[in-house]
């Protein structure tokens, strides 16, 4: 076993993944849920390659669809898992999720967003907050779907998300601004794209997700989620 480096920065790190649950993802969905269970090394791994040291690392998972054919199934969302002392818990969960329905190639990835934001982050000023999308298409305007069954009635605007992910005082939440990092993996010319204009401390990654990630190579995710938690601008 490798001695610690007592130089490295050691942070608690929660992750959470936002994961387009539809039919339309079911070229990928086993390919990312496999290479979420080994995560945990990798990712350890790669964050001591970068100077830090993981003390505890916890991972939640929110699976999201389309509000208007899938009502209350059309957002998912675990407790967080701490790895690894609970690995066999997230890989019980993740047995547990797969591609199916959506009526058309857009979904709530937003929603999604806003839940992510709302999680019950730790808050260490060294602690790391990072919410990771995979999306096969752009995303559901945002209240488009509040007609239909399940949509929360508290979701907030456009303007609403991007003041939460702002840390802003009208919408209260654990993020912290030092924390936070927000990666997303979606194709080019979707809305996730014009986001990373807009939200400071964020990664978009087009990728062609409809072939089962082949854009870009897990291990090439791992160092970009990596890099990312690692930095300390």
């Amino acid at each position: 076993m490798n001695s610690p480096n007592f130089l490295s920065t050691r942070r608690n790190i929660d992750i959470v993944f936002c994961i387009d649950g539809t039919g339309s993802m079911t070229p990928c969905i086993d390919s990312v849920k496999e290479n979420a269970r080994r995560f945990y090394a990798d990712f350890a791994k790669a964050m001591t390659d970068r100077g830090s040291e993981i003390d505890m690392m916890r991972i939640k998972i929110i699976v999201f669809r389309d509000y208007k054919s899938d009502g209350q199934s059309s957002m998912v969302e675990s407790a967080f898992f701490e790895l690894p002392a609970e690995e066999q818990e997230f890989s019980a969960y993740l047995d547990g999720i797969h591609a199916s329905g959506g009526c058309g190639e857009d979904a709530n990835g937003l929603e999604a967003l806003h839940y992510a934001m709302k999680s019950d982050f730790t808050t260490g000023p060294k602690d790391r907050q990072v919410i990771v999308l995979f999306a096969d298409t752009t995303a559901i305007p945002l209240g488009l779907r509040k007609a239909y069954a399940g949509y929360p009635r508290d979701m907030v605007d456009d303007n609403g998300l991007l003041e939460t992910w702002m840390c802003m005082q009208k919408y209260p939440t654990k993020l912290r601004e030092r924390c936070k990092r927000l990666v997303m993996f979606a194709p080019k010319g979707s809305c996730y794209e014009e986001m990373k204009q807009r939200y400071n401390r964020s990664v978009f990654v087009p990728v062609e997700i409809h072939s089962g990630l082949d854009g870009v190579a897990f291990d090439d995710i791992i160092k970009i989620i990596a890099a990312s938690a690692s930095s300390v601008s």
